[in-house]
């Protein structure tokens, strides 16, 4: 069980979920130390104090990417399959095989059915998804310009952001 934590430090901590929540990847030190009228290395004293105290897990060389592992966030976590992986580049055959599952908060999956594929590559970075990460994904004929997409053409695969151009996807 994780030890317990001070009223400010629940604060900064609820203030990691609701980031996390609202934009997909963790604040930096400095965006902490901006919410709370802080020090930048206050910031990262608590991301470190919350990380000791098996709040968070940090990605070492990914200082964006946090694991909430303190609590039961997901008392009724829905099981997301991961079915392989897909490409972050050109389109390859995407690879199919059942590699497990993941538990995630159902306001995070929404509706329909969803599973899970693990990028491989680097091409989407810009867009904060890193080569290793997983990716949710619902199956749907259509998608809005500038959402992120899985595409499937002719049997390949790849994560691209959907873009419309001269009458071309």
């Amino acid at each position: 069980m994780a030890a317990p934590l001070t009223p400010t430090q629940r604060r900064v901590f609820d203030f990691l979920r609701e980031f996390v929540e609202r934009h997909r990847f963790a604040p930096t030190a400095g965006d902490i130390a901006s919410r709370f009228g802080i020090a930048v290395k206050n910031g990262f004293y608590y991301l470190e104090l919350l990380e000791r105290k098996g709040y968070i897990r940090r990605k070492r060389h990914h200082p964006r990417r946090i694991e909430f592992v303190g609590e039961n966030l997901f008392r009724s976590a829905v099981r997301i399959p991961v079915l392989g992986r897909v490409p972050a580049g050109g389109p390859r055959e995407a690879i199919e095989e059942v590699e497990g599952e993941l538990l995630l908060d159902p306001d995070l999956v929404g509706e329909g059915e969803v599973f899970s594929l693990r990028v491989k590559g680097d091409s989407m970075t810009g867009a904060h998804i890193l080569d290793g990460d997983h990716v949710l994904v619902r199956s749907q004929d259509r998608s809005e310009e500038g959402e992120i997409v899985v595409a499937v053409i002719d049997g390949e695969a790849t994560v691209k952001r959907f873009r419309r151009w001269k009458g071309k996807v």
